[in-house]
């Protein structure tokens, strides 16, 4: 028997619809600031497409891999400092020395919720904007009202803009959660635990059946390029043995990008 498939385009058309009409009232403009890269030029591009459909302006900047780490952080800042740009995404992840560079994005302009004061916000529990992607995780199980509250959820993978944060939204939901990564002992027995279990590593086929069981509800934020395809970090073998699973492409994706926008429309106000 085959999984049900959680869907993100029914979802993110609820969030679209819901602020469309706050969009189209005034004039936006979203600057997105990156290198070349196979899979943020993907991300980047398909916000271009989801600007447009809301009336939003988007602006893609593509650094040459020359430009030295000063250089990048100047560009944010130059970006940030314009009164015109409502909101400025920086791709994740950056190699090592341009991670700093989120430091640069202002809090009321940093949509993706990257910058250290916006996450403290998240960690205080104190009210603001939430990073997109683990927002949108959320807002995917509420749709298909599926309730955090008293259950385990397990989150593979510990990056800043995944894992981590979306570990403290779990428990803000009142799941009782925890956070593994791929050095991380018995991961497998660990993963069959859980009533819903998210994986945001990267690694493409990390999440075998051996990590789930027919219960299990399996939420994909991986995002892996292989032969040329687009894939997550479960493999297809999940599919045919979970309760639930959201796919890659067409999950959690589609989401994102709508919660993006919405946190655009909130750093307006």
């Amino acid at each position: 028997m085959s999984a049900k498939l959680l869907l993100g385009k029914p979802c993110a058309d609820k969030i679209y619809e819901e602020i469309i009409g706050k969009t189209r009232e005034k004039d936006i403009r979203l600057v997105t600031v990156g290198f070349n890269d196979d899979r943020w030029n993907q991300y980047s591009n398909s916000l271009v497409k989801s600007a447009q459909k809301l009336g939003v302006l988007c602006r893609q900047i593509m650094m040459n891999c020359t430009v030295t780490p000063d250089e990048f952080c100047q560009t944010v800042q130059e970006q940030c400092a314009d009164e015109t740009v409502a909101g400025v995404i920086v791709q994740q992840p950056l190699p090592k020395e341009y991670c700093h560079a989120v430091n640069f994005v202002s809090v009321n302009k940093d949509i993706d919720c990257l910058n250290p004061l916006t996450i403290a916000k998240l960690y205080l529990g104190v009210e603001g904007m939430r990073p997109a992607t683990p927002l949108a995780v959320l807002r995917l199980l509420d749709y298909y009202g599926v309730e955090l509250q008293g259950k385990n959820v397990v989150v593979v993978g510990r990056g800043n803009a995944v894992g981590k944060p979306l570990a403290l939204m779990a428990l803000g939901r009142n799941a009782t959660v925890t956070v593994c990564h791929t050095k991380t002992q018995n991961l497998s027995t660990v993963c069959k635990n859980a009533d819903i279990l998210i994986s945001a590593c990267g690694v493409a086929g990390l999440i075998t059946e051996d990590f789930v069981t027919s219960k299990s509800i399996v939420i994909d934020v991986g995002l892996s390029f292989v032969d040329g395809k687009t894939c997550g970090d479960v493999a297809s073998s999940v599919y045919e043995k979970c309760s639930a699973v959201s796919p890659v492409p067409g999950g959690v994706g589609p989401v994102t990008r709508a919660v993006l926008f919405e946190n655009l429309v909130n750093a307006i106000k």
